[in-house]
């Protein structure tokens, strides 16, 4: 802690550095894509037709983040992917090169010269459309979703007045800064491998659905133990065989990650793909997971807000504070006008609509999902000649609507949430003449409010300086500037005509007016 003049010739303003990173923002940003992927080779055929595509993979590369305006974040990047294909000499592999994407996410607070981090990664992939021959080539259609999870944080470096020498302690009025801080982040890619076994020799398999049930996680010395249920279903041909397999499969997996005292973390974990080795009556599956750790935790700090009867510099800060998380886990039922078929299962899951209203102690989130369900009819079809007719699974897309009310105690209409909704297992059940669908969901929603403390900062300049002169170096924004003599942005611009808050370019001259005169309290 240290000391500076209040004002020459009276008393000295005891100080302390104010150094955390405040977690301004968050939210989730989902976006489609559509992949055209051209497989020269002649696949192999069935009853005239094209076999599928098996199993197919996509990820983001190169995600680069930033803020240029005011409440605006920039996202740019890349995705790459491959396929799996089974022509007459056997399953062959197909990658495509990467496709640059571009993309504006709202997130109120954000300012130039805050901290922005970005994690991207594949939320839905599907080719369930039959391919296009032209000119001896194949063309797939892909349904690429980008989900793309954002944190906007900004670091506090500065100093700040707790008290002050030789003052009467009625005359010091004192409060508390209360934010929520970033402590950090971290992705961590986890792999389970298994074997599964056929009765004959496999010529193809293909994911249809494969979702992470019943996760959970305990805090440890060194980090996180997470674990979790898999659960996948493929179709597959071996031989004679074809048809549907379930697979279950539980896990643990330690997570390096520190938990100081006080840290709370929320998991973002989102199954990425699975992908097959054929190796004779036997394939080795290998599912991918992509878990995003964020860690944040409460910070507080006594802080001097004014001195009566004298004149004192004084900061406003601006921190988010949070209201509240709500969790709710949904169960969507639907009555399919099908019979129960021979064998089912639900196939990938889109969010087409998500929105959010807030109300007072409570938000309204409502959505639309889209889902995919494969399925082989009963009673099975029989040729002319009394043989059972091949089957490749039939596939339909239903759309269904979901509206839940999470009740946030204290929560006031206009302030700011993210939601995260994440879909899980779906069951399905026969009824009469059709048949029950069953989606769990796990819906998340977080609310903060903003806060304005006033605080009591130390002179930067002689207390007469009423306006300085500030050549901007490389690297300075506008926010890094007013910080530097506790101003506010806004002033800045003003004063110099800005039309808005981006970078100043460096070597320019800025107009800071500092306004140091101030009302004494009462």
């Amino acid at each position: 802690m240290g000391r500076k003049s209040l004002k020459e010739g009276k008393t000295e303003l005891l100080t302390t550095k104010l150094d955390f990173t405040s977690l301004v923002g968050e939210t989730v940003l989902r976006f489609f894509l559509t992949k055209d992927l051209i497989i020269q080779e002649e696949p192999a055929r069935d009853k005239d037709r094209p076999i599928p595509l098996g199993d197919l993979a996509a990820w983001v590369s190169l995600l680069e983040v930033g803020i240029e305006e005011k409440n605006k974040v920039i996202i740019r990047g890349k995705v790459e992917g491959k396929a799996v294909f089974y022509s007459t000499a056997g399953p062959k592999e197909v990658g495509w090169g990467a496709d640059e994407f571009s993309r504006e996410a709202d997130v109120p607070g954000a300012l130039p010269g805050m901290t922005v981090n970005g994690h991207g990664r594949i939320s839905f992939l599907e080719d369930n459309r039959e391919p296009l021959e032209m000119d001896g080539k194949w063309l797939y259609r892909l349904q690429v979703e980008i989900e793309i999870l954002l944190a906007v944080s900004d670091p506090q470096q500065m100093e700040i007045g707790v008290g002050v020498k030789n003052v009467p302690p009625e005359q010091v009025i004192r409060g508390v800064i209360s934010a929520e801080e970033l402590v950090g982040e971290k992705n961590v890619p986890l792999t389970q491998t298994r074997e599964l076994d056929f009765p004959e020799q496999i010529d193809y398999i293909k994911t249809l659905s494969c979702s992470l049930v019943d996760y959970s996680y305990e805090k440890e010395k060194e980090g996180l133990l997470f674990k979790g249920e898999l659960v996948t279903v493929i179709h597959f041909i071996a031989g004679k065989e074809r048809g549907f397999k379930e697979n279950r499969q539980t896990f643990s997996q330690q997570i390096s990650f520190p938990l100081k005292k006080g840290v709370e973390v929320s998991l973002f974990p989102r199954v990425e793909y699975a992908a097959h080795d054929l190796l004779g009556k036997k394939a080795r599956q290998r599912i991918y997971l992509d878990l995003f750790v964020r860690a944040t935790r409460v910070v507080q700090q006594e802080v001097l807000t004014a001195i009566r009867e004298s004149e004192v510099k004084k900061e406003y800060l601006v921190f988010p504070r949070t209201t509240g998380i709500a969790k709710e886990t949904l169960e969507l039922v639907q009555r399919l006008a099908f019979p129960y078929p021979r064998e089912i299962t639900a196939g990938p899951c889109r969010i087409l609509e998500l929105e959010a209203d807030v109300q007072e102690n409570k938000v309204v989130v409502s959505g639309v999902l889209e889902k995919t369900i494969f399925y082989l009819p009963a009673p099975e079809r029989e040729s002319a000649g009394g043989e059972e007719e091949e089957q490749w699974p039939l596939a339909i897309k239903l759309e269904e609507d979901f509206n839940r009310s999470l009740q946030l105690p204290g929560l006031e209409p206009g302030s700011s949430v993210a939601v995260y909704l994440s879909p899980g297992r779906t069951e399905f059940a026969p009824a009469e003449a059709a048949t029950l669908q069953v989606t769990h969901a796990l819906l998340e929603v977080k609310a903060w409010e903003t806060d304005e403390y006033p605080v009591v900062v130390p002179f930067r300049v002689p207390p007469e300086t009423s306006l300085v002169i500030y050549a901007v170096r490389p690297g300075d924004t506008l926010l890094k500037i007013a910080r530097m003599y506790g101003v506010q942005t806004s002033t800045i611009i003003e004063a110099n005509n800005l039309i808005d808050e981006s970078a100043p370019q460096a070597g320019s001259k800025l107009l800071i007016p500092l306004f140091f005169k101030e009302s004494k309290a009462q």
